[in-house]
């Protein structure tokens, strides 16, 4: 228990914090991997991020992490050594314990992110709740987190300062869980605007026969399809409320983990995915990672297009979407990219060949966003 009574600075807070995002988990019976899957889309306000494989816990992990000097301190959603898998939402209205009950529970508190030690110190969700359950968080944290590991436990934790409540996935009829910016156990039935977004997903994850793949989950987070206006894109309305849809002027990441104990992996864009392209991502290659999400290549083609396909207004909650710019883009054909159960043999050949392709793809984005400067 030591290793977590590990004292930070209040910023790692914020680098394993979460804006707005939309996530899901799905069991390995739902998995065309044959485990579980997770996925997050990622709106936040910040994006200066990349994918890095961090060492220095009980369990190495490769993650998305801030571009800074102090990656290691924070993770945004990633995949450890033994296929343990954790990602996390920001949600609201969670008991709170009161500063008597805080004071009176007697668990070490735990200053360190608990996003990254879900990854670097556990190895199974079981563990993870064990940690819940044997420390105590700053008074007022709240937050979502799915986990995942190679056995197939698969569960999102409602968590509080003190308190916490599990959901396990594999319970469920469908075979999966959603979660955007509420919890089921919060103490007031409003869920606000991001109820959109969880009952967009639902209604799309019910729809579905068969496996999720990782890349059919990758395309959420590229489709305008909504709830109330069917595809925003084909609706003539100046104005878009952002929380209609997945993808958002907010979006910068979208990442699916596939637990497997054998080849832990990831499918991932680092920036907005509709000016990205998912490519895959290794946790044993270790520091071998394309350079496109590794380095600034991908993030910054995403701030380029986000700056041209939407606009603020004063009305809050609302966009102005160039929906051309958005067609535009969405229809440049994305390069073919494999992704393997098994991490290829010459991953340094298998990074290049990807970098090589979104090289090209990232020539076309900019010859058509060119023409809307």
């Amino acid at each position: 228990m030591k290793r977590f009574i590990v004292v930070l600075s209040a910023l790692l807070s914020i680098y394993g914090s979460s804006l707005a995002c939309t996530s899901a988990i799905i069991t390995a019976q739902r998995s065309s991997e044959g485990v579980p899957l997770l996925w997050k889309h990622r709106d936040s306000s910040f994006s200066n991020t990349r994918v890095d494989y961090i060492e220095g816990g009980k369990y190495a992990y490769t993650a998305i992490v801030p571009n800074t000097s102090r990656a290691r301190y924070g993770m945004m959603a990633g995949i450890n050594e033994v296929g343990v898998a954790s990602i996390s939402t920001s949600t609201r209205a969670l008991p709170v314990a009161t500063p008597e009950e805080f004071e009176a529970c007697t668990r070490p508190l735990v200053k360190a992110s608990i996003y990254r030690l879900s990854l670097q110190e556990c190895g199974s969700v079981d563990e993870f709740e064990e940690l819940l359950k044997t420390t105590k968080r700053k008074r007022g944290f709240k937050g979502n987190i799915g986990m995942a590991d190679a056995s197939g436990a698969v569960a999102y934790f409602e968590i509080w300062d003190i308190g916490y409540r599990r959901y396990n996935t594999n319970e469920m009829a469908d075979g999966f869980d959603v979660r955007s910016n509420f919890s089921h156990a919060a103490v007031s039935p409003k869920r606000g605007a991001s109820e959109r977004r969880y009952n967009l997903i639902m209604q799309e994850m019910k729809a579905h026969n068969g496996n999720f793949t990782p890349q059919q989950l990758i395309n959420y987070s590229r489709s305008y399809n909504s709830c109330k206006y069917g595809d925003v894109l084909a609706t003539d309305k100046r104005y878009y409320c952002s929380n209609h849809t997945v993808p958002r002027h907010s979006s910068v990441a979208s990442i699916v983990l596939v637990c497997d104990k054998e080849n832990p992996r990831m499918l991932v864009t680092n920036g907005h995915p509709v000016s990205s392209v998912a490519v895959p991502v290794y946790v044993k290659a270790k520091y071998n990672i394309p350079k496109c999400v590794k380095g600034d290549a991908m993030r910054l083609l995403s701030e380029e297009f986000r700056a041209l396909a939407y606009t603020k207004t004063e009305r809050k909650g609302y966009i102005i979407l160039n929906k051309e710019v958005v067609r535009k883009v969405l229809a440049i054909k994305q390069p073919t990219i494999d992704f393997p159960k098994v991490m290829p043999q010459n991953i340094k050949a298998f990074n290049a060949d990807i970098d090589k392709k979104f090289a090209k793809y990232e020539k076309r984005v900019r010859k058509v966003l060119k023409r809307f400067k």
